[in-house]
């Protein structure tokens, strides 16, 4: 779900998304929605597979 964190994070709560795909932007903006707010509840990930793009971003 592109662009939507709050349905994400919803749907992470209730225990309803088996997969996620997180790409990470090397930008600092200081605003916005978090996905994983500090002093929530942690949710049990394993990393499947990770990719570096060629240009390192």
């Amino acid at each position: 779900m592109s662009g939507s964190v709050s349905v994400v994070r919803q749907l992470l709560a209730a225990g309803l998304l088996d997969e996620l795909h997180l790409l990470v932007h090397p930008i600092a903006v200081r605003t916005g929605m978090r996905l994983f707010e500090e002093g929530e509840q942690p949710i049990p990930l394993t990393l499947v597979s990770a990719q570096t793009f060629t240009t390192g971003c």
